[in-house]
């Protein structure tokens, strides 16, 4: 019996292990997630501002006011410079991110793969006619649009490397430098990417509708319905452990798909609590950071009190403190919580509760929806994180009622290993 189970966990294993390295390897999906990876640093950055402009307490904005001798809305305004040139044109950097990161990953001309994605974006958005002329619209370029960023970045560096890869280029002699060489060479490739950019525009005219909302309704839609569905982060929670389980790194893989689905859902929620309206959007990326993600630590209290062998009382307390800053990895190998079949019912299903947990209490409007207006790293503590991006004490009590059930799911289970263990060190130094 023992051959079969073992057996079967080395075919699973490898299984898994081979989807997970064709994810790992695939460029579409790393480009993906490092053009999210590039992008995040901006949300919070911004949200700092934002915070500040948008501070709920209006004694504070009544201090500020009279410390400045201005009306709210001046100083408020200049803290919006920040926010209208990061969050506010998430789309734009997504297309600049994208496309440096699948010309690097492709070895072609990182800078002129860049431009000519930029062009390419532009070309497909909307203008508007103003008095001084044409203008975008900033929201045109938010985070809406961010789809479409990322294919545009996508097939601009694919048309560019095709006609690069069949030398249809202007090939300078060899004695000129090839800082100045490399433009002309770039020349034809980029100029039948923006020409192939230019017929989709002329198409979309055709069609009445801009490339966004062909997108947005085509591809935006479907995900939406599953990465916007508590049933597509519980699904997610449970694969992303699933990889972690057999020792493959699931943040990096799941995020790649579903990062952009979050942060245009985050997006939503933050423009209408600009508007002064209550966010609709349950599901977003500080849900799925801060709520949804409120597992494995149970394991960490859990083993704090009731373990009784000498491993799990000290991996328990050197693992407490990263934790404390979402740190799992001390836990995830130090008890160790990958490949052990004693743990891995709650390994595998505790966030995923945790997730649904939190959705029943946004959705009985027991907590405040996640206002979009605060975007915190992951790293930022439990019971703080859940304050800040809800706005409300009750996000820091959801997160406590959160982590007390995420240990008592965790209880029976470390109370079991830590005996089994507990009997291998008492045998030991009889």
């Amino acid at each position: 019996m023992s051959d079969n189970k073992n057996t079967f966990t080395q075919t699973f294993q490898m299984k898994l292990g081979q989807f997970a390295s064709a994810m790992s390897a695939n460029i579409y999906v790393t480009a993906i997630r490092d053009a999210m990876l590039a992008y995040v640093p901006f949300t919070f950055i911004a949200s700092i501002f934002l915070i500040l402009a948008c501070f709920p307490i209006e004694g504070f904005n009544n201090l500020i006011s009279s410390i400045l001798h201005c009306e709210a809305a001046v100083w408020q305004g200049k803290l919006m410079y920040v926010h209208a040139s990061s969050l506010a044109i998430g789309g734009l950097l997504v297309v600049l991110t994208m496309a440096h990161s699948m010309a690097e990953k492709m070895k072609i001309n990182e800078i002129q793969v860049t431009v000519t994605s930029l062009v390419n974006y532009l070309i497909l958005t909307p203008m508007l006619m103003t008095d001084s002329g044409k203008a975008i619209a900033l929201n045109t370029v938010s985070a809406e649009a961010m789809f479409c960023a990322i294919l545009t970045g996508l097939f601009t560096a694919k048309i560019y490397q095709f006609i690069d890869s069949k030398g249809i280029k202007i090939k300078m002699p060899e004695a000129v430098p090839p800082a100045v060489s490399a433009p002309f060479e770039s020349l034809i490739p980029s100029f039948c990417a923006i020409f192939v950019f230019w017929v989709v525009r002329l198409i979309m005219d055709a069609l009445g509708m801009s490339a966004v909302q062909l997108i947005n309704k085509t591809l935006g839609m479907p995900l939406f319905l599953i990465g916007g569905s508590i049933f597509g982060v519980a699904g997610a929670k449970i694969f992303e452990q699933l990889l972690w389980f057999f020792g493959l790194h699931g943040g990096s893989i799941v995020s790649g798909v579903m990062t952009p689905v979050f942060q245009v859902l985050e997006d939503q929620n933050r423009n209408l609590s600009m508007l002064g309206e209550l966010p609709t959007n349950i599901i977003s990326s500080s849900f799925y950071s801060h709520f949804a993600s409120v597992g494995v630590v149970g394991g960490v209290i859990a083993a704090l009190i009731v373990a009784r062998s000498r491993q799990y009382k000290e991996i328990s307390r050197i693992a407490a403190v990263p934790y404390i800053f979402g740190v799992g990895e001390p836990a995830l190998f130090g008890f160790p919580m990958m490949l052990n079949f004693d743990l891995i019912i709650p390994f595998l299903f505790s966030n995923a509760v945790s997730a649904i947990i939190a959705y029943v209490a946004f959705s009985l409007k027991l907590v405040p929806v996640v206002t979009g207006l605060v975007q915190l790293p992951w790293t930022t503590p439990l019971l703080v994180s859940g304050a800040l991006v809800t706005n409300s004490i009750w996000g820091a009590v959801l997160q406590l009622v959160q982590l007390v059930v995420a240990t008592l799911i965790w209880m029976p289970f470390i109370k079991k290993a830590d005996k089994k263990l507990a009997a291998m060190e008492q045998g030991e130094q009889e």
